[in-house]
């Protein structure tokens, strides 16, 4: 490994499996993490969706919000979401349809941060619902799409950060995951097989190994 690298493979402290580590394939080699608006210092946790460059070696993280609390349209600039988000001052959130940007955020309740958006997002959420980050304010377009997740736990620090892949996970926790994943990432990802209520992904889905990774 090239001077000045640092590659974090410290495992995450936890009690509760997220997926079956049995299933969990990585892809080969470190990536290159592209931290532009992380926060240096802070953690990424094990399973954080990423969009990994297969062929330059790179790795983004897919920005997720989870909403808390039903969000109802109509003059309504606040937005309640869950802890420990990736959200930041600026970026677009969108649907697919509809989208709005963060203008502040408040992280002072323990249960929940609040956005406070620069319009109304134009379409009521149910809680649960995940919004990604996207291209512009329309949100019709997520910046990135997931096809992997971070495999280990991973501090931000200014300079190269290398960080490993999983590439395939069975019976994976959406619950016990703390960043969520969109529909739109689950859609492109068919080497991993998200839990719904506790039961495995329908059968008849195919999680045939890609040839290259």
């Amino acid at each position: 490994m090239s001077a000045g690298y640092k590659y974090y493979i410290e495992p995450e402290p936890s009690i509760e499996e997220r997926y079956d580590v049995s299933t969990g394939v990585r892809r080969r080699g470190p990536y290159k993490l592209d931290t532009t608006n992380l926060v240096v210092g802070s953690f990424l946790p094990s399973f954080t969706p990423i969009a990994a460059d297969l062929v330059k070696k790179t790795a983004q993280v897919a920005i997720r919000v989870e909403v808390y609390e039903k969000f109802t349209t109509g003059s309504n600039t606040t937005l309640k979401i869950k802890k420990n988000s990736l959200a930041y001052v600026g970026m677009h959130l969108g649907n697919g349809s509809h989208g709005a940007t963060i203008n502040s955020i408040d992280k002072s309740n323990k249960d929940f941060d609040k956005l406070t958006l620069a319009a109304d997002f134009g379409e009521t959420l149910e809680a649960g619902t995940v919004l990604y980050e996207a291209t512009a304010v329309d949100g019709t377009t997520p910046k990135v799409i997931a096809n992997s997740a971070l495999y280990e736990r991973v501090q931000v620090e200014e300079g190269i950060v290398l960080v490993a892949l999983l590439m395939r996970a069975f019976e994976i926790e959406p619950t016990k995951l703390v960043m969520p994943f969109s529909d739109i990432d689950k859609a492109n990802m068919p080497h991993f097989q998200f839990n719904a209520a506790g039961v495995q992904s329908p059968a008849g889905v195919s999680y045939e190994l890609p040839e290259a990774s």
